[in-house]
C-alpha cells in the first residue's frame, strides 16, 4: 500500500523527498536535492518560509513546494516558487509542512548566512519585480527561438 506525503506527515511528523520540477531554482535542483519537511502549525509561519502544500492540478491534487511571499488580512497565504512569475492563494489548512533542511549530494544547502540573505533581499523579497523579470525573460526566449528556428533547420 502506497502512503502519501500527507499521510506520512500525519503519522511521523516529517518526510524526506527529492525535489521535482524547476519552480524553486536556483535554490533547489530537480532530482538532486533532498528536502526535509516537518509538520507545522500554519499560524507560526512567516514570510519567506518554504512550505509544502496541496494544489488542484490537471492530474488531480498535487504536492507543491514553494515559498510564502505574503499573508493577506483574511489569513490566506500568497505562495510562489523562486523561479515562478505568479503565486497561489493558499488556505492555512492546505499547508502540510515547512522545509527545515535540504541537502545536495549529501551536503547541506545553506539557507542562512550572507549569501542566502543576499538572495532573499535581491531576488525573493521583491517578488513582484521578479515576476516581471521572469515574464520578460521567458517572452524574449520565445521570440529568439522563433527567430532562430529557420536557421537551426538549415544547419542540419
Amino acid at each position: 500500500m502506497e502512503v502519501s506525503y500527507a499521510q506520512e506527515l500525519e503519522r511521523s511528523g516529517k518526510i524526506v523527498f527529492t525535489v521535482k520540477g524547476v519552480s524553486m531554482r536556483p535554490l533547489f535542483r530537480a532530482d538532486e536535492d533532498a528536502i526535509l519537511v516537518v509538520k507545522c502549525n500554519p499560524e507560526t509561519l512567516k514570510n519567506w518560509d518554504i512550505v509544502l502544500f496541496l494544489r488542484p492540478g490537471p492530474k488531480g491534487i498535487q504536492y507543491v513546494l514553494h515559498r510564502i511571499v505574503s499573508r493577506r488580512s483574511d489569513g490566506m497565504f500568497l505562495i510562489a516558487g523562486d523561479n515562478c512569475n505568479n503565486y497561489d492563494v493558499v488556505a492555512p489548512g492546505e499547508i502540510l509542512g515547512i522545509v527545515t533542511t535540504a541537502q545536495r549530494r549529501g551536503k547541506p544547502i545553506k539557507m542562512s548566512g550572507f549569501g542566502y540573505s543576499l538572495y532573499l533581499n535581491l531576488w525573493i523579497k521583491p517578488y513582484r519585480f521578479r515576476f516581471v523579470v521572469l515574464t520578460v525573460k521567458w517572452k524574449l526566449r520565445s521570440i529568439a527561438s522563433r527567430i532562430l528556428r529557420p536557421f537551426r533547420h538549415r544547419s542540419k
